[in-house]
């Protein structure tokens, strides 16, 4: 096997884990650069100028993983991280040798709060750094599951009681119908009364999706055991069992008569 191609596996699988985790920092004023061909992508690696350091801005950076290789022997290899006033010296430890190149573990550097930049010296010239950082993907936005059942539009509500007990009802009529959507596949009944005023029939319409289900008519007849607030004389009861519901369905309950009609949706248990 060709050694170029030995070089340039050990290169990538020694860097391959950087490349997958974190993100290449650029000096400010670096001096020579060496090409560095990856699998996983073309890095530059930089060397300072003469008894010169190099800068890296760190805003809002935690730890710098500094990463370095030489093209010659060196005894005690060893890189400065000057941050303010403080410095800190890091002994550059020999990782793999290959055909002249000698890789050194990473050296990590852990950057105060509030730091914004940071110097890397090192007096050795034949070693070449670049500096990484860990990358923290953005959090994924957790999905919004809706209400079973959410009521979209009505004329009001109505308290209907039956042996102590009250319901909340939603109205409707001619100039406001009810609308709601049931979700997650939720199925449900509806139940309707109608406000009785004279001899004309209380009249309604179920529509899905903006189709038309299925048209509805009361009787005369009143109910004894239902009161409702402000409603002398109410009718008894409808009972709307809706079709399945695959995932979404989008009801609407229309007056087809001049009369005020109320419904309460109800969600049945799931199967």
């Amino acid at each position: 096997m060709p050694k170029r191609f030995l070089l340039y596996l050990a290169l990538t699988l020694a860097l391959a884990p950087l490349a997958a985790k974190v993100k290449a920092l650029n000096f400010e004023n670096p001096g020579n650069r060496r090409l560095l061909k990856l699998e996983t992508g073309n890095f530059y690696y930089f060397r300072a100028k003469p008894e010169k350091s190099m800068t890296l801005d760190v805003s809002g950076i935690k730890e710098v993983e500094l990463r370095s290789f030489a093209i010659e022997p060196l005894a005690k290899p060893q890189v400065i991280a000057i941050i303010g006033k403080d410095s800190s010296t890091h002994d550059l430890t020999l990782q793999q040798r290959l055909e002249g190149f000698y890789l050194y573990n990473p050296v990590r550097i852990s950057i105060p709060k509030g730091t914004k930049a940071i110097q890397i010296l090192c007096y050795d010239r034949s070693v070449y750094f670049r500096a990484f950082h860990n990358v923290t993907p953005p959090p994924k936005p957790k999905a919004v599951k809706p209400k079973s059942l959410v009521v979209k539009a009505h004329g009001g509500s109505l308290n209907v009681a039956n042996n102590g007990s009250n319901s909340s009802y939603y109205v409707f009529n001619p100039s406001q119908s009810l609308k709601f959507d049931l979700n997650n596949g939720r199925e449900a009944v509806v139940y309707v009364r109608a406000r009785l005023l004279d001899r004309s029939l209380p009249a309604f319409e179920v529509w899905r999706n903006g189709e038309l289900l299925k048209g509805y008519e009361f009787t005369l007849k009143r109910t004894t055991k239902y009161k409702a607030t402000g409603i002398d004389h109410l009718s008894t009861g409808i009972k709307i069992t809706l079709p399945d519901n695959a995932g979404t369905d989008h009801y609407e309950l229309r007056a087809a008569s001049d009369h005020i009609f109320m419904a309460k949706p109800v969600l049945l248990k799931k199967k």
